[in-house]
């Protein structure tokens, strides 16, 4: 696995290999950069694994949601996102430093980390570069991350956890359809 130091071009795209499988590479140039698994087929527990460390992801609460983020094998939170009501959130780090996850557009298809003066860290939109068939199912998202970016030690979990949130966002609204219609 690739670190993201050695790599500046600010396009890197989210792919899923095989269709159904809960397994995601962050790539850019046939290079990996990074993965993210979710453990169970219906479970929120993820394992995100770049060249700077692994943690481990976990939706939990209903009144107070939060997704705790954990380095492997760890039982100390080295950070915690707090999701907002309709959408978004903080990610906030024992240190005080924070991030926003925020959508960029009025249909909440393109969303972003920032930092705490509101610069952009990355963008991440749902596609993939090459329109293929056999993508039509699967989850995929290319990623725009801003030059400034490549110079924070937290940019690996940030682009893990974005990921992460998006599929949970898109796996909360595929039930809700499910739901609706039965």
């Amino acid at each position: 696995m690739e670190p993201l130091t050695s790599h500046h071009d600010p396009k890197l795209s989210w792919v899923q290999p095989k269709t159904f499988e809960r397994l995601f590479e962050l790539r850019a140039g046939g290079k990996l950069f990074g993965t993210l698994r979710l453990e169970k087929a219906m479970g929120t527990l993820a394992t995100a694994h770049a060249a700077a460390g692994t943690w481990t992801f976990k939706r939990s609460g209903f009144l107070n949601p939060r997704v705790t983020v954990r380095e492997a094998g760890g039982e100390t939170d080295t950070a915690v996102f707090w999701p907002r009501v309709w959408g978004g959130g903080w990610l906030d780090y024992p240190t005080g430093k924070r991030f926003q996850w925020k959508s960029m557009n009025f249909w909440g298809s393109a969303w972003a980390f920032t930092g705490m003066q509101g610069e952009t860290v990355f963008t991440m939109r749902p596609g993939s570069g090459e329109s293929r068939l056999s993508d039509l199912l699967k989850n995929q998202a290319l990623v725009d991350v801003d030059a400034h970016a490549f110079g924070l030690t937290e940019l690996p979990l940030l682009l893990l956890l974005g990921w992460y949130l998006m599929i949970m966002q898109q796996e909360e609204s595929t039930a809700g359809v499910v739901a609706a219609i039965s």
